[in-house]
């Protein structure tokens, strides 16, 4: 599995777990730091790749109330579809 895939798989099993709540990409790289496969990943490279994995609707971007440029990202139906069909939750 390619670096770009294991940030996208550890994004999609982070927010499956805390759905329905959104997460921010800073909090769920500071957490694969502690707890994920990728321990060295940047909080821009999990923007980055929330970003992919928005324009493929498997998530989807929640802007905070307060500060809208502040970004948070949420588990769709189809990014759970995705993890149960592959047998990864």
């Amino acid at each position: 599995m390619s670096r770009h895939e294991t940030i996208r798989n550890e994004i999609l099993t982070q927010l499956y777990g805390y759905r329905p709540s959104a997460r921010d990409a800073e909090r769920m790289a500071k957490f694969a730091h502690r707890e994920g496969e990728v321990r060295d990943a940047t909080a821009a490279e999990f923007e980055r790749e929330c970003g992919y994995l928005a324009g493929k609707g498997l998530i989807a971007c929640e802007p905070e109330a307060i500060a809208q440029a502040h970004k948070r990202w949420a588990i769709t139906a189809a990014g759970i579809d995705h993890l149960e069909a592959r047998g990864l939750v």
